[in-house]
């Protein structure tokens, strides 16, 4: 009987401990000033569309109070939203440790493609098939597709503008094929452009050689760069990159080479 009155006193002093900490911990919160303000963005060194200081001015502009101001009046959901609104920021998460120090982490969207439909100045288009707007200060090296590429473009619920990758399969293959040839050492300095004819086939433009590679449709490219490549390791190197005018690779399990 005893020790189970002492059981219970034990639970109540620390009900009670714990109740009167959280008071203090509530009430320390609310004199704490915010005073250094961090922003870390992802893949910085590779992608520049977001910089420290254009976080930090959309900050000022949002008319929110930051630093110098206690912390526990600063609404983090309500800061990332702002922040998520850039179309170049994929995610945003905001957070305060107990010193009263202030972390943004940003995550860029990284494009895949720019197009450039009927000459016009185009668009970016990120793996996730969203429309980033071309930038006054950061170019990315990124594949170029020229020609008859006026894809559809729609928004979501939140205004996010994007390609109709759901069901356009060319969407998907085309940003397969830019993801493949950007992560691959040769074809990623070997194409740097592509042009769409009105019947939906591409014409690759390399950098090496002044032949003109007729790509086809944007289905089976891992077969067709794959035997492209046997081409230019078996065929080019030997009897020379300039003595083809055309090397068509539309038709499946063939290559069929126009000397000039």
């Amino acid at each position: 009987m005893i020790r189970k009155i002492v059981h219970i006193a034990l639970w109540v002093l620390l009900a009670g401990w714990f109740t009167l900490m959280m008071g203090f911990v509530s009430r320390s919160s609310a004199d704490i000033l915010c005073g250094e303000l961090s922003v870390i963005i992802s893949d910085s060194a590779t992608t520049k569309f977001v910089t420290d200081q254009a976080i930090r001015e959309m900050i000022k502009n949002s008319g929110m109070n930051i630093q110098g101001y206690p912390v526990a009046g600063i609404d983090t959901r309500k800061l990332e939203k702002i922040i998520e609104e850039q179309p170049y920021v994929e995610n945003a998460e905001v957070y305060i440790d107990i010193e009263g120090r202030l972390f943004i982490d940003v995550d860029q969207r990284k494009p895949l493609v720019r197009l450039m439909p009927g000459g016009k100045q185009g668009f970016y288009i990120d793996a996730d098939g969203v429309i980033l707007p071309l930038s006054k200060t950061y170019a990315p090296m990124v594949l170029l597709v020229t020609g008859f590429c006026d894809f559809k473009i729609a928004g979501d619920e939140h205004g996010v503008k994007h390609t109709d990758k759901g069901s356009d399969q060319e969407i998907g293959q085309l940003l397969g094929f830019a993801e493949y040839v950007s992560a691959h050492p040769f074809w990623s300095n070997q194409v740097v452009q592509m042009y769409r004819n009105k019947n939906g086939d591409y014409e690759l433009i390399p950098r090496v050689g002044a032949h003109q590679v007729i790509f086809g449709p944007m289905d089976h490219y891992n077969e067709k760069l794959r035997n492209l490549s046997l081409l230019y390791d078996q065929g080019l190197k030997k009897y020379g990159w300039n003595n083809y005018d055309k090397i068509n690779l539309k038709y499946s399990n063939q290559i069929i080479c126009t000397k000039r």
